[in-house]
Formats: C-alpha cells, structure tokens, sequence
C-alpha cells in the first residue's frame, strides 16, 4: 500500500495521541491552506466566506487539540501550529507514489 501525504499525517497525529478525527481534519486544513487569496476568491463576499471557512476549521483543530489532549489554549494553539505546518509540507513533498492524495 502507498504511503500517502494524508497516511503520513494521520499517523504521526496518531502517534503523539491525537484522534483520527482530528487528523482528518487537520488533513482538510492543510489541503485548504490558511491564506483565503490562494482559494481564488472572485469577489469580496467569496473571500470573507472562505476566511470564515478557514477560521472556523482553525478553531475546530484548537478546540479538538485541547479536549484530547487536556491542554490550554495557549499549548493547544501552538501544536495547532506545528501540526498545519508539518502537514503542509507532507502536502509539498507530495505521495510516494508521485501524486498527492
């Protein structure tokens, strides 16, 4: 079975004791990248709804991160961090089998 980025980040989530939903979620988030300019908005109202949508998923990942990991705020946003950056770049390095999931 290939190793797929999403593999790659649901196990590593996985291990540091995080749900798979939390990893699914976190998978979507990278795929969606944080800037709302680079989801190609066509208007005003397109971008603040992609911000909207982007914040939100931030927000779920943050409280996610603190209810299964009993941690504040503060420790929960900086895992929040490190984990979309991890993940993104799993993104760039694309899967082993040449094309990203």
């Amino acid at each position: 079975m290939a190793d797929s980025a999403k593999d790659r980040i649901l196990e590593r989530i996985m291990e540091e004791g995080h749900t798979d939903s939390y990893g699914t979620l976190l998978y979507l988030v990278a795929v969606m990248g944080v800037d709302p300019m680079a989801l190609g908005p066509t208007n005003s109202v397109e971008l603040t709804t992609w911000s909207g949508h982007l914040d939100g998923l931030k927000g779920s990942l943050l409280c996610l991160a603190m209810y299964e990991r009993k941690s504040t705020p503060q420790k929960a946003a900086e895992t929040v961090y490190r984990h979309i950056v991890e993940a993104a770049a799993d993104l760039r390095h694309g899967d082993s089998a040449g094309s990203a999931e």
